[in-house]
């Protein structure tokens, strides 16, 4: 048996997910989840989401060297997630992609998630935005920079390239990382008629942005989703 098991299985679910979901770019883009003692699992450089395995994430430490698993991990993806586990407390799992509507948001000048839907108000306060954008990461200068725009937030949108998601679990970051894409769709979705948006004055949306979260619904999602996947893709879990 492979070391860390059940974070693998948790791990390859969520890139399934992201595959099913349109997320991915070509085979670009890359998840992680810090296993503890400075090591990491990743996704392999070349495969796409829809053929990861729990048995074909990469295990890595802080230095980059394979501890386990058969490949290589794409440079911007370790000088990327190296630095957020490192230098953010809460970013167990890191969540890296270019999906179609939050990416549009950092296409456009002074893009910002903005208060004109119920669901924007469950990342009211824990947006980042990172407008600098130096090509990718493919050092520990940028990878350093990058998880330095995290500060207290959980979602950074980043100009010019696409979003990284944190969360302290699996469930947690693909919760956010689903409704954050949801949130940009309607918001990019209300852009495209022309009509100015409907934004909520910010006392209301500061009075009901705590009751948009639901720790045990978050769970819910996630665990149904895997039911999904146990039906339909079981070998993510192989």
């Amino acid at each position: 048996m492979m070391q860390f098991w059940d974070e693998r299985v948790e791990l390859a679910a969520v890139l399934r997910l992201a595959a099913r979901g349109g997320w991915q770019r070509g085979v670009d883009n890359h998840f992680s989840l810090a296993v503890g003692d400075g090591l990491f699992l990743v996704n392999a450089r070349g495969l796409h989401w829809s053929e990861v395995t729990a048995s074909n994430l990469l295990l890595l430490d802080h230095d980059g060297s394979v501890i386990e698993g058969d490949g290589t991990v794409e440079a911007s993806a370790f000088y990327i997630h190296s630095h957020i586990h490192r230098t953010v407390p809460s970013a167990t799992c890191v969540l890296h992609a270019h999906p179609t509507y939050a990416t549009a948001l950092g296409c456009v000048t002074g893009g910002r998630l903005e208060n004109c839907h119920q669901d924007a108000l469950r990342f009211y306060g824990r947006v980042a935005y990172d407008d600098g954008f130096n090509g990718s990461a493919f050092g520990d200068d940028e990878g350093s920079r990058i998880a330095n725009t995290i500060g207290n937030g959980s979602i950074v949108v980043m100009a010019h390239h696409g979003i990284t998601v944190v969360g302290p679990s699996v469930a947690k970051a693909y919760d956010d990382f689903y409704n954050f894409e949801v949130a940009c769709e309607y918001q990019i979705t209300a852009m495209s008629t022309g009509q100015p948006l409907a934004i909520m004055p910010e006392a209301q949306a500061a009075k009901l942005a705590p009751t948009m979260f639901d720790d045990e619904q978050t769970n819910m999602h996630f665990a149904a989703m895997l039911r999904m996947l146990d039906r339909e893709e079981p070998e993510y879990a192989h």
